[in-house]
């Protein structure tokens, strides 16, 4: 649903009756223009800001040595879950990030919902138009990572399985399209209705001249998939699963038939490189999450880097960060592009991803070769490190076989007493919901996440009470301690491989995940975060030392972006959303705010 033309033309009366220009039509978002979005620093264009996924900006009126004196310049209500419809799915939390052009901001709620906003005055944000997907059901979650834009249209992957372009200029539906697998494909038909997207939508120009857009499956049963589509009509152009089928390469890597529920769901941002065409992407765990009893092997491609050809789709590399998975960590973060010297004096170009497993990995961009580990954090114990010449964990065993990990996984039978204390936590640990940013003027790459540790008991096993239908578990039922839990802020140079600062926020709430914003670097010198306890900062580069706070008085899950208009850099996120079930939760409404922020 979007606004009639009587009521767009309305609004835009009321533009001129408020003294403001009316919009003229905003040049197309070309290829070029997302290749060199980095040129356009006043603009935000991609979720990530630009295809190498730096979610950097170059933008620096607002600096250390003044950002004290940030403060709110305008709010917008948006929606999430008081225009909520739908009685499946939850209140929603607000992960997505705004998109900037020319003066305009683009916002999407967990609802699916998307606003056009008119910030062109500095103080305001003028409602230009609203598109209302009409979701009749949720399927997984109820939230989404972003949309795109793309020439003359906003595009977006919704959460019932459907990819949708809407006219930037007038919020009008053009086009709908499926995203569901095609007749015949390897998930049943059951399966294959409960497909989802929650994160989103990549556009490029591949090296041959096609247009393609891609999103990833999320939330759903069955075996996961990137799907390429027409970002002119969303019509399919390639589909890659994410889980080895029989007679291709890599199959087997699951017992039995235990591939067709395997998951592996890509449901995190993807980045691109343009010289070499290739699309990178992460993928989730396992599934049965907690119980890879019922699955022993490496359980490929789940929790894995994988290269894809632009064009076709077709896999060029793969890299596994955890092995048999039983903790859930899943490998879903952005993929930055970057070139990285290698110990041999090598510069070669770099993907790099913080994983929910405590490391931050770098590999070769053109073959997936491992070049380095870095720990997030001190406390890892899962694994007593990672071999320096393979990449894995130390104790990994090739073959069939349960991986004898230093601390063991979720196991049947165990009691809660007996549950070994696991760190790093999967709750917190960062995954596709926030950001990492990189500082291509230091080779410095941020990233939040929670630390403290976790105890999991399996309740119940899948082979107790096999469901196929159900999302991830299967049928399993695991409980979940999670102990000491802070806030951090880590700061990595992915040159030299060590952490230069670490900056810690005991919240004072016993929430399983507290930093889940991510990271927004900036040429000012200055680090912009959000906090579980509704802190918006401002950190210092070098030091990690706050600078500047804001509380919005909710839940941040939503990453910052920074823009500018007529001169004057702003810095903008969506707050809004609920914890999860403990601490304060309950405490915390449902809301959904754009907040804007300048000197």
């Amino acid at each position: 649903m979007t606004l009639s033309k009587k009521a767009f033309a309305a609004c835009a009366a009321a533009t001129v009756a408020l003294g403001l220009a009316l919009p003229a039509a905003a040049a197309p978002i070309t290829p070029e223009r997302l290749r060199n979005a980095d040129n356009e620093p006043h603009n935000w264009l991609m979720t990530l800001g630009n295809y190498q996924g730096w979610h950097y900006s170059k933008l620096s009126q607002i600096n250390k040595n003044n950002v004290q004196n940030l403060k709110v310049v305008f709010m917008a209500s948006i929606g999430g879950a008081t225009t909520r419809t739908v009685t499946t799915g939850g209140n929603g939390n607000e992960m997505a990030a705004p998109l900037a052009e020319d003066g305009f901001l683009y916002v999407i709620d967990s609802h699916n919902k998307i606003m056009k906003f008119d910030v062109r005055a500095g103080n305001r944000a003028f409602p230009m138009w609203r598109h209302d997907p009409g979701i009749e059901r949720f399927i997984g979650a109820t939230n989404t990572r972003g949309l795109s834009l793309w020439e003359n249209s906003v595009i977006q992957a919704t959460r019932d399985g459907r990819f949708i372009g809407i006219n930037k200029e007038s919020g009008e539906r053009i086009w709908e399209a499926t995203g569901h697998e095609k007749q015949g494909g390897p998930n049943a038909p059951e399966f294959v209705a409960t497909t989802s997207f929650g994160g989103s939508v990549l556009p490029y120009r591949t090296a041959s001249g096609k247009d393609v857009a891609i999103a990833g499956t999320a939330g759903s049963a069955g075996i996961g998939a990137v799907v390429g589509f027409d970002p002119k009509n969303g019509l399919e152009v390639w589909r890659t699963f994410t889980i080895p089928q029989p007679g291709e390469p890599n199959f087997g890597t699951w017992p039995g038939e235990t591939w067709k529920w395997g998951a592996a769901m890509p449901w995190g941002p993807a980045t691109f490189d343009v010289a070499t065409n290739t699309v990178f992407i992460g993928t989730g765990e396992p599934s049965p999450v907690y119980d890879p009893e019922f699955r022993p092997g490496d359980n490929l491609y789940a929790s894995s880097t994988i290269a894809l050809d632009g064009d076709t789709g077709k896999m060029k590399w793969f890299f596994q960060h955890t092995p048999n998975d039983p903790w859930d960590f899943d490998s879903t973060g952005a993929r930055m592009i970057f070139d990285f010297r290698t110990a041999d004096g090598r510069t070669v170009k770099a993907v790099s991803s913080w994983d929910r497993n405590g490391f931050l990995y770098t590999l070769s961009a053109a073959t997936g070769e491992f070049l380095q580990a870095v720990a997030q954090t001190d406390n890892i114990n899962w694994t007593k490190g990672i071999d320096t010449k393979t990449g894995k964990p130390m104790e990994y065993l090739a073959g069939q076989v349960l991986q004898p990990y230093n601390v063991a996984g979720p196991r049947a039978g165990r009691t809660r007493e007996q549950a070994p204390m696991v760190c790093n936590t999967w709750g917190g640990s960062p995954t596709g919901i926030w950001p990492p940013s990189y500082d291509p003027t230091t080779g410095v790459s941020y990233q939040t996440r929670t630390s403290g540790c976790t105890y999991q008991t399996m309740v119940r096993s899948t082979k107790e009470a096999f469901a196929p239908l159900a999302r991830e578990c299967l049928g399993c039922s695991v409980n979940q301690v999670q102990v000491d839990t802070k806030a951090n802020m880590v700061a990595i140079d992915v040159r030299s491989g060590k952490i230069l600062a670490t900056h810690t926020y005991d919240q004072g709430i016993p929430a399983t995940r507290q930093a889940e914003s991510g990271a927004l670097a900036t040429a000012g010198g200055v680090v912009f975060t959000g906090w579980a306890d509704g802190a918006f900062v401002a950190l210092d580069s070098t030091s990690l030392v706050e600078l500047w706070r804001f509380n919005t008085g909710t839940n941040l899950k939503g990453s910052a972006v920074s823009y500018s208009v007529g001169g004057k850099q702003y810095i903008a996120h969506i707050a809004g959303g609920s914890q999860h079930s403990s601490g304060i939760a309950p405490l915390i409404l449902p809301t959904a705010m754009l907040v804007v922020y300048g000197l």
